[in-house]
């Protein structure tokens, strides 16, 4: 009897996707699968939730590795992922975006066979977003034989990310093509994304072609393909913005920090802001700063500002959290105190965030001298409450955002590869950014010379176009992290305690281990292409 496609839908297919040696395993069995039909509205839902929700554990805020390596954040227990130590072992992610890419393979296949455009417009994007990642986090894929166990390809080779890259961005203009031609219309329910609104699939479709477009610009002749697609139809404001709700109740589908997957007095408390992150806004004046992070609960202070010792206990409500802290005197003439004050690098403040690259120092991070459990830090700030929400209008499982689409074509006019005013660009970016986060951006942000757009230089240009774009990626952990190992800006390698000679950022994820096990020719023949083999410091194809 065949099997129906809503077995590929199963909870229980993730799970063991998950295995390390399930992805073999699934291809042996994948030859008797033998796939009918699903409805089209459930496929929808399915594809939408399963890729966007894998996205955003993998890559967004259930990805702590990658977060502390952009420096939103930092570790102050299990702080491994501090500096990097993560990427030294064989990462087995790329079977979990395989598992449902098979879904979306198999969703295209199904509605192609129907003649459904539409839908196939928007599975294809789909398609293109969940291998884009995977090429982008190890290098060669197998893009071209794998997942065809049906076929009688147990072990696929590995395609070059040279050839990959141009077949993912003309599988986003196919999937414009059909979105404009497909007479059928989506079902608002089953869309969870843009409620069956096709003009927002086309443009998304475009934003990602120009992603990847600007991307692989460096190894690309593609300046015509950007200026083409700069000219079509892209995200432009917060409610084009390629996300969908965290949902309260199942932890699945949970915001990943929120009180379902993130105890509130236990591991939601490793999970610090990083002194990058906070310091930054903080020079900026930026009003995310309190959407973002929480005040400290003893916040240090110098003998001069006395004063503040006085008030005891204060109440302080923003944006909606009540919390309370209390100032703390920098007393050298307690031998706790000042076996700390060297570590002493935020008083005066409320807000102070975990130094980058913080490892052995979590003991003491910030001149912390009275807690039990590392988890315990009352120097340096939490993460807003905001965050330990299972679901919150302003926590989005995110794709693609209309403010990430501004500054590419900034960065874009700025390089000459499109017309347009880069400032304007750029302001717009900043503006929609702040919206996304329920902010309005007051008239005098720009004034302010860590904001202000330099009216010469193109170095200078580009420098505060990557610092607002790392803000307005916050949290979109994979974006931020192929962004910055693309332009290295704004430079964070030495920030902290970090060292570029102990602590080399790393530059891809490396292989599953089941593929030196399993499809060790392939494996090697890939790893051959490698500068230095199979490590996170090799250069993938965009970096070589």
């Amino acid at each position: 009897m065949k099997k129906r496609l809503l077995i590929l839908i199963s909870p229980l297919f993730m799970v063991i996707s998950c295995q390390k040696s399930a992805f073999r395993e699934s291809e042996l069995l994948a030859k008797r699968d033998a796939l009918e039909s699903a409805e089209p509205s459930l496929l929808l839902s399915s594809v939408i939730q399963k890729s966007v929700y894998l996205y955003n554990n993998k890559g967004g805020m259930g990805a702590k590795n990658l977060a502390t390596t952009v420096q939103y954040m930092q570790g102050n227990r299990s702080s491994d992922d501090n500096t990097f130590l993560g990427f030294k072992q064989p990462k087995a992610d790329l079977y979990e975006y395989t598992g449902v890419i098979k879904l979306v393979q198999a969703a295209v296949a199904d509605v192609n066979r129907k003649g459904l455009k539409t839908h196939e417009g928007v599975f294809r994007i789909f398609q293109s977003l969940l291998w884009s990642v995977a090429t982008d986090m190890y290098g060669d894929v197998f893009y071209t034989e794998g997942l065809r166990g049906q076929d009688a390809i147990l072990f696929p080779k590995f395609d070059e990310q040279k050839d990959i890259y141009p077949a993912l961005i003309q599988n986003l203009k196919d999937a414009t093509q059909l979105l404009t031609d497909g007479k059928e219309s989506l079902d608002k329910l089953s869309d969870v994304m843009y409620a069956g609104d096709k003009s927002k699939w086309i443009k998304l479709a475009n934003s990602l072609r120009l992603r990847l477009l600007m991307r692989a610009s460096g190894k690309m002749a593609n300046a015509a393909d950007i200026a083409a697609v700069a000219a079509l139809p892209l995200l432009g404001d917060v409610a084009d913005n390629a996300a969908i709700a965290y949902i309260d109740g199942d932890a699945s589908m949970a915001s990943p920090m929120g009180k379902a997957n993130l105890d509130p007095s236990g591991n939601f408390l490793i999970y610090r802001p990083c002194k990058t992150l906070v310091d930054t806004l903080k020079a900026l004046n930026d009003e995310r700063l309190k959407v973002w992070v929480a005040p400290l609960e003893k916040p240090w202070c110098d003998k001069t500002d006395s004063v503040l010792l006085n008030s005891g206990k204060r109440t302080i409500t923003q944006k909606g959290y009540t919390y309370n802290y209390q100032w703390e005197y920098i007393d050298r003439s307690n031998a706790k105190i000042k076996a700390v004050a060297a570590s002493i690098i935020d008083s005066n403040t409320i807000y102070a965030g975990y130094p980058a690259g913080s490892y052995v120092t979590v003991l003491n991070s910030n001149g912390s001298y009275d807690f039990s459990d590392t988890r315990v830090n009352y120097k340096t700030s939490m993460f807003s409450r905001l965050f330990n929400e299972n679901a919150n209008a302003l926590l989005k499982a995110v794709v693609m955002q209309a403010d990430e689409v501004q500054f590419l074509l900034a960065e874009a006019a700025v390089k000459g590869l499109i017309t347009g005013s880069a400032e304007a660009y750029y302001k717009k970016g900043v503006e929609l950014a702040w919206k996304r986060w329920g902010e309005v951006l007051p008239a005098s942000y720009f004034t302010n010379p860590a904001a202000a757009f330099p009216a010469t230089g193109k170095p200078q240009q580009l420098a505060i176009i990557g610092l607002q774009k790392w803000l307005g990626l916050f949290m979109i952990g994979t974006e931020a992290y192929c962004d910055y190992r693309r332009t290295r800006v704004p430079y964070m390698e030495t920030n902290g305690l970090l060292s570029t000679t102990v602590n080399p950022f790393p530059l891809r994820y490396r292989y599953p281990e089941s593929e030196f096990k399993n499809n060790s020719g392939n494996y090697q023949a890939a790893v051959a292409k490698l500068d230095k083999g199979d490590v996170e410091f090799s250069k993938i194809w965009l970096l070589q």
